[in-house]
Formats: structure tokens, sequence, C-alpha cells
């Protein structure tokens, strides 16, 4: 039996963070970002979160839900503006910096906690 469809949710996470990493640079000033470096960034995130998540559960879950939440919104935009701050450049090719990454990375974390509230609440109304 093969393995793939087990990794089939896994690269559906990359594709749509990929996504929504494109759409946060057309969103942040009509900034420029290629698929390239969005997708390394989706990978590198998923990598270092899922690290974090992985140690967490070893752990016995021992850090509580909302400080993983914080943590997780720090280590993106950090991330974020050491990743995007030489990648991304603005409308008239310029880098956008380390603040513009940051709020580049800060962009993409509201709009997946935003679909992700939108498909928690389709999944409640379906359960209705």
């Amino acid at each position: 039996m093969s393995s793939f469809p087990s990794f089939v949710p896994l690269l559906l996470s990359v594709a749509l963070y990929t996504s929504l990493v494109k759409l946060a640079a057309f969103l942040y000033r009509r900034a420029l970002l290629s698929w390239r470096d969005a997708c390394i960034f989706s990978l590198i995130l998923l990598m270092v979160l899922g690290a974090g998540t992985l140690l967490n559960r070893l752990s016995g879950n021992a850090v509580p839900v909302s400080v993983l939440v914080a943590a997780g919104l720090v280590i993106q935009v950090s991330i974020g503006a050491w990743f995007l701050a030489p990648r991304a450049r603005s409308a008239s090719g310029e880098p956008l910096g380390s603040k513009g990454g940051a709020l580049l990375a800060l962009i993409a974390y509201g709009l997946i906690v935003g679909l992700g509230a939108l498909v928690a609440l389709a999944m409640l109304n379906l359960n209705n």
C-alpha cells in the first residue's frame, strides 16, 4: 500500500499557506514576492512550528494552547522579518526590510486565522 495519501494533507497545507503568503504580499502595498520564496517560507514555518508541536506533545502537552498560539505568532513574525526582509520587494523594487517582512508575515497569520475561523463556523453549521 502506498504512503502517498498520508502526505496529501501536508502538501495541501504547504500549498494553502504559500498561496496565503502571496495574497498577504499583494495586500501589503502590492509587494512582490516570488512563489519560490513564499513556498520556502511556508516550509520553514511548517518545520519550525511542527517541531515545536512535536516537542509539546512529547512532553505531555505541558504548554497551554493560548501560550502556543502566542508563541506561534511571535515565531512566525520573527521568521518573516528574517526571511522575507531581503526577498519581498515593494512595487518600486526596493526590499521591504525587516519591518515590512514582519508585517507581511503578520498579515499572512491574520489570513490563516480568519480562514480557520470561517472553516470552524462552517463545520458548526454543518453539525446543526
